[in-house]
This record gives C-alpha cells, sequence and structure tokens, in this order.
C-alpha cells in the first residue's frame, strides 16, 4: 500500500473517531439538558407549592395580622404564646449551643479519631432518629417526673436540647472541620497554644458555620409541638414571668391546640373563625422565623468582623 493510501485511511479513521467522539458529546449534552430540566421542574414544582402555603396563611389569617387585638392577652390574643416563644427559643439555645460546641471541639480537636468519637457519632444519629412525640414522653417522665420540674418551661427547653443536639453536634462538626487545617498548623508555629488557636483562630472561622447551625436548630425549636406538649403544658401563662418552672404554651402549640382539643370550646369563636385564628397564627410564625434568620445571619456577619478583626 503506497504512503498516500496509508495517509488517506488514516485520516478516514481520524474522521471516523472524531465523529464518533462527536456523537457522544452530543447525547452526553442531551442528557444533561433532560436532566437540568427535570430539576428546575421539580425545584419549580416545590417553590410554588411552599409559596401557594404561604400565601394562603396570609390570606386567611391577613385580618388577625393586622388586628392589635391579636397581639395582645385575650382569649384569642397570642401575646403570651408569642412571649413563651422567645423564652422557650431563647432558654434552650443557652442551654443547646455550649453543650453541642463543647462536644463538637472535643470530637473534632481534642479526641482521637477512632472508637470513642465514632460510638459518640453513632449514638447522636441514633438519637436524631427518635420521634420527637417519644422524647417528648421521655421529658415528662425524666425532667418532668424523676428530677420534679413538673410540667414547666424548664421540662421543655431540656427536652428540646435532646431534640436538637444531633442536629447541633453534626453541623458545628462540619463547620470546625471545615476550616482549613493550614490555619491551624500557622497559629500553632507561631507559639500559640492550642485552645488559643482554637479561640482565635478555629472558632472565628468557622463562624457562619456555627450561625447556620443556630439558625436551623432555631427553627425546630420554634416549630416543634408534640415533644412541648408533654413537657410545658396547653395553658398560656398567666403573666409575662420569666420563671422557668411555669407552664405554657407556644404558638405552635396555641395553633394545635385551636385546631384539635380547642375547638369550638372558645367563647364566641366559630369553625371559620378558628381556622382564620390558626392561619393566623401560622403566618405569624412564619414571619418571626424570617426575622430570626435574618437577624442572626446579620449577628453573624457582624461578630465575625470584629473578631477577625481583633
Amino acid at each position: 500500500m503506497s504512503m498516500q493510501a496509508m495517509a488517506g485511511e488514516q485520516e478516514k479513521q481520524a474522521s471516523g473517531r472524531v465523529a464518533e467522539l462527536t456523537r457522544i458529546a452530543r447525547r452526553l449534552h442531551a442528557g444533561n439538558r433532560v436532566a437540568l430540566s427535570i430539576l428546575w421542574v421539580v425545584a419549580a414544582l416545590i417553590a410554588l407549592l411552599f409559596i401557594a402555603i404561604i400565601v394562603l396563611l396570609f390570606v386567611q389569617g391577613f385580618n388577625y395580622l393586622i388586628d392589635p387585638a391579636f397581639y395582645s392577652t385575650s382569649v384569642t390574643g397570642v401575646g403570651m404564646q408569642l412571649f413563651s416563644t422567645f423564652y422557650i427559643l431563647i432558654l434552650t439555645e443557652i442551654l443547646l449551643f455550649p453543650i453541642a460546641l463543647g462536644a463538637a471541639i472535643y470530637t473534632v480537636e481534642y479526641a482521637p479519631q477512632g472508637k470513642l468519637v465514632a460510638t459518640i457519632r453513632f449514638a447522636a444519629e441514633t438519637l436524631a432518629g427518635v420521634p420527637s412525640i417519644v422524647l417528648g414522653l421521655f421529658g415528662f417522665v425524666f425532667f418532668s417526673a424523676f428530677l420534679g420540674f413538673h410540667i414547666s418551661r424548664i421540662s421543655g427547653a431540656l427536652t428540646l436540647l435532646c431534640l436538637n443536639f444531633p442536629l447541633a453536634l453534626r453541623l458545628f462538626e462540619d463547620a470546625l472541620i471545615s476550616v482549613p487545617r493550614e490555619l491551624r498548623e500557622g497559629s500553632l508555629a507561631l507559639g500559640t497554644t492550642k485552645w488559643t488557636t482554637i479561640r482565635k483562630v478555629v472558632l472565628p472561622s468557622a463562624m457562619p458555620g456555627l450561625i447556620t447551625g443556630l439558625i436551623l436548630s432555631a427553627g425546630k425549636i420554634i416549630g416543634e409541638t408534640a415533644a412541648l406538649v408533654f413537657t410545658m403544658g396547653v395553658t398560656p401563662a398567666s403573666t409575662f414571668s420569666v420563671d422557668p418552672f411555669i407552664p405554657s404554651d407556644t404558638l405552635t402549640i396555641h395553633l394545635w391546640y385551636i385546631k384539635t382539643q380547642g375547638a369550638g370550646s372558645i367563647p364566641g369563636l366559630s369553625a371559620a373563625g378558628a381556622s382564620a385564628l390558626s392561619a393566623g397564627s401560622a403566618a405569624l410564625l412564619i414571619i418571626v422565623l424570617l426575622v430570626i434568620n435574618l437577624l442572626a445571619r446579620g449577628i453573624g456577619r457582624l461578630i465575625q468582623r470584629r473578631v477577625m478583626a481583633v
């Protein structure tokens, strides 16, 4: 075979390989476009569903949201419930944050990565899978009955601590692990102690992840009902008291009570009025969560800037 024929054959084979690669690339791009289209459709449907639910709640409860009496301590008001919601949120976060952060620092920075850490994480993941109503019963038996806290805010806060500890621990661990190892090594190379490195370098760098953990745990705390019904009760507090040993309800408990046990028991409130009142309470709950998220992110960025500037 002449050189010209061989060159022609090689050119033909190269053209065939290019054509085959072009067909494969087209199939891959087509599959990619189909997958992206499906993901966009699913995401749009989910977003529309959430928007529809939020709009429906705001439309149904709008009259209550703009009524000043809705925020009072009357029978149909939620003044006490709103106060108790923020109270139980702050009390639980005060207990949860140092315990979960301390555990995360130990498992990430100090504990040898072996059976002990694996056991701790397995126990936390197991606890995360326990239904909230089961933890509510546990809180009633242990905190309310055995420890003698009775039906009270402190029993509810301790139960919420058990409920949210696995999530907070995992998020705080991820935040600490995400800090580059080079920052730790650079700090230690300057002669600082390990604790100083954690306090001055690791924690400020992990601040966005820690704030995310606080926000997610705050959402679970505010939105919890089953665990609190058994430990805090369904009766509103009689005064705006900060006593942790008195029973009280929250917005979610109030919402549940109106739609279940309290349906038709509130004087002068019809079934339609109860639905509108529950919708107003749910819409107010969404507003509270939105405000908490925005405030937490803003405060987190401010703290990070000031700590990193030190």
